[in-house]
This record gives structure tokens, C-alpha cells and sequence, in this order.
């Protein structure tokens, strides 16, 4: 899918959860349903399967994904670390880490003028 990947770092329990919470947040908003779809790595050599490790949608829907993210992602700064990759459909990308929900305000900010911007 040539569009935006919203990829997750961290153990991969933790990566997989991110990537399906996040992609079933953005099933919920009208627009958006059944629009997305989580990107599944290959599994390892000692793995039965693949896992969940981003979420991707198509460039058109850049703008109708901002707001539902942004509320995804305030949510998850208050009660976890947020450490994932933005990266555009030209390959431009935005790494964010944080653990403090003092840092939501500027996080937010970020991510809606990388995803605003083309």
C-alpha cells in the first residue's frame, strides 16, 4: 500500500497490542471503517506466525486521520509510553518516544503538522 505507516517499537507483545488497538480506534470513526490495515511482519524462525507491527492507510485519507490518532494517542500518554514512527508516503518520517503525558500538547502538535504536510 503506497500511504502512511504508523509503526510501533517495543517488545513485541506490547508492539502488536499498539498496532491492533490503534487500527480498531480507527474502525470505530465512520470514515475511516474497514479504510486501514495492519501491517504483519513475517514471522521469525522460532515463530509460528507474523505479528501486527504498524498500522497503514492510503495517502487520501492523510487529512480524516488526524484527529482520530491525536485522541488515540492522548489516551495512551496517560497510561503508557508512546515510542512509534510516522513515515509519509514520500518516505519523510517522525520518531516520537515519550513516557509523560506533559509531553502530549508538543507530541500532538508534531503529528498533525507531519501528517497535515506533504
Amino acid at each position: 500500500m503506497t500511504g502512511y505507516t504508523i509503526a510501533f517499537h517495543g517488545e513485541d507483545d506490547e508492539v502488536r497490542e499498539a498496532a491492533e488497538a490503534l487500527q480498531q480506534h480507527l474502525n470505530r470513526d465512520a470514515e475511516l471503517r474497514g479504510l486501514t490495515s495492519n501491517r504483519i511482519r513475517p514471522p521469525r524462525p522460532d515463530e509460528q506466525g507474523g505479528m501486527a507491527d504498524a498500522v497503514q492507510y492510503a495517502a487520501e485519507l492523510g487529512p480524516l486521520v488526524i484527529s482520530p490518532l491525536c485522541v488515540w494517542l492522548e489516551a495512551r500518554l496517560r497510561k503508557n509510553t508512546v515510542s512509534l514512527e510516522l513515515r509519509r508516503p514520500d518516505g519523510t518520517e517522525l520518531r516520537i518516544s515519550t513516557d509523560s503525558v506533559r509531553d502530549s500538547s508538543e507530541l500532538l502538535d508534531q503529528v498533525e503538522e507531519f501528517l497535515s504536510s506533504e
